[in-house]
């Protein structure tokens, strides 16, 4: 049986393959596995009855903290029930959109563009490239026809990036041609702060920068993600795309002590960079099985199987069948069969995980 699986799909897995939903380690999901912040856990208690009323519906306070957190100006952002609210508000923010799309690409894009009635086109970053980014290029390929670009920075599924001063020409362009270009930042927690190009909302009103507090906060079920723009118009129109109280009070309480823990976020970063160079050193001595990887800037890495050997999907299968998940990338747009995708978990995990990659393919 062959299905693309969601990264959060573990009860999919429950059901298809009869294997308990809490035995399974997910690799697919892309969530730092340190767990919530401390601070978060030991205060929360105090804000349960949040709940009792309505939270702001300019949230104050927290567009304060993510200010804070992300150097960016509170009357800037907008926040919303996930990445995933913001993603189609700025897609629908025009009737019938035309998009072009950076791929290999989350396949929630094209959704949102069908579903406000419009088109997408697709610009492919070459894997010969190693799926590098040539601004030049994708600046060639724009023209007025287009209402939004679409870039995922770091990119997934590729874990490639580009840095802030190298987009800078990409924003030109699309200030230059009314274009809106829409960057999600989602992983941007995990990489070098190079690669932020939120800094350049306040030069370049074509740019809506969407981030969210799943994956480095490990806090999926808190369906918190906010966009950071200049441009006073286009945040209006998003506004008036969106429910205006997506975010509950207990959300928006838990959201602000963790953006608040210091401590926590250090953590996350140092094991984040120290387990990135680790498994790489550790993939570089599989590259004799035929085994290759792009050098990931993230908190995961996109893996090329060799010829000979299980298929992406078999693969899945067999870790399936140990209680890991990862991630089938042959339904991303721009990959096949030939690649998968998993993130940094716990260390033991990820020697498992590593081990039973080089037990397929020796």
């Amino acid at each position: 049986m062959k299905e693309a699986f969601h990264g959060s799909d573990v009860e999919k897995i429950e059901e298809l393959y009869g294997i308990p939903a809490e035995e399974i380690i997910s690799f697919a999901a892309n969530v730092s596995p340190l767990g919530v912040s401390e601070k978060y856990l030991q205060g929360i208690t105090e804000k349960l009855r949040s709940v009792e009323r309505y939270p702001d519906r300019e949230y104050t306070a927290l567009r304060k903290a993510l200010g804070r957190y992300c150097k960016a100006e509170p009357r800037h952002m907008i926040v919303g029930g996930g990445s995933s609210e913001l993603i189609g508000a700025v897609i629908k923010h025009k009737k019938t959109p035309k998009a072009l799309i950076i791929a290999p690409a989350y396949a929630e894009y094209e959704r949102n563009v069908n579903i406000a009635g419009g088109e997408a086109d697709y610009y492919y970053l070459k894997s010969e490239d190693g799926f590098e980014f040539d601004i030049d290029d994708i600046c060639g390929a724009l023209s007025p026809e287009y209402d939004i670009l679409i870039v995922c920075n770091p990119v997934n599924p590729t874990s490639t990036a580009v840095a802030s001063k190298d987009i800078e020409r990409l924003l030109d362009k699309c200030d230059e041609l009314g274009i809106v270009c829409a960057v999600d930042e989602t992983y941007i927690d995990f990489a070098d702060e190079a690669y932020d190009v939120s800094p350049l909302t306040k030069k370049h009103p074509c740019l809506f920068v969407i981030r969210s507090m799943s994956k480095f906060f490990c806090a999926p079920g808190l369906r918190l993600g906010f966009g950071i723009t200049s441009n006073e118009s286009l945040l209006r129109e998003i506004g008036e795309n969106k429910d205006p109280w997506s975010v509950s009070s207990l959300s928006n309480e838990a959201a602000i002590l963790m953006l608040s823990d210091e401590a926590y976020i250090k953590k996350v970063k140092k094991y984040m960079s120290e387990e990135r160079d680790r498994i790489c050193k550790k993939l570089d001595e599989l590259k004799n099985t035929g085994i290759s990887y792009i050098r990931p800037k993230a908190n995961f890495v996109l893996v090329r199987l060799p010829g000979h050997g299980p298929s992406s999907h078999e693969l899945f299968e067999r870790a399936v069948r140990e209680r890991m998940m990862i991630r089938d990338c042959a339904d991303f747009r721009g990959l096949d069969e030939t690649y998968i995708r998993f993130c940094f978990m716990m260390r033991e995990d990820n020697d498992r995980l590593l081990s039973l990659i080089k037990e397929a393919y020796t």
